[in-house]
């Protein structure tokens, strides 16, 4: 029953979708004239300009989250948001543009640097010593 009815919801949804943005394009067709197809153009290229740049700087984000120590699920996190919205924003229409804009505001918030993760990353400054496995101190045995 569950399976079914999130099968259902998704068919729905899938039929809607393209009927609602026809509808919300020709409301704003209607205030802005031609220059919502300069908009959805704009949307589209800036959609697809979005995903080619975080394709790039994706591995780089990555391996700087990994050299500082620090837990990379918050550059996964972010990532995939700015992707999704990249998605959205080359779907020509204005709910799956809301969406995307929802998409790129919330990853500035959960896509952000996390502190970290102590004992992991960096090591310390300066040259190591050369006898770096031995630890000097008194040993004393009291019975």
């Amino acid at each position: 029953m569950g399976l079914r009815w999130i099968g259902t919801f998704l068919a729905i949804i899938a039929f809607a979708l393209p009927v609602l943005e026809l509808v919300g394009i020709y409301q704003i067709w209607q205030v802005a004239g031609w220059w919502t197809l300069v908009w959805l153009a704009l949307a589209g290229l800036a959609g697809l300009w979005l995903m080619a740049l975080e394709r790039l700087a994706f591995l780089p984000r990555m391996v700087a989250s990994l050299a500082n120590g620090s837990v990379p699920f918050a550059v996964l996190t972010g990532s995939g948001l700015r992707f999704i919205a990249a998605a959205l924003l080359i779907i020509p229409g204005v709910i799956t543009d809301a969406i995307a804009l929802l998409l790129l505001v919330s990853s500035l918030f959960f896509g952000g640097p996390t502190a970290p993760v102590p004992g992991v990353g960096r090591q310390p400054a300066g040259p190591r010593a050369a006898n770096d496995d031995v630890i000097e101190g008194d040993f004393r045995r009291e019975d």
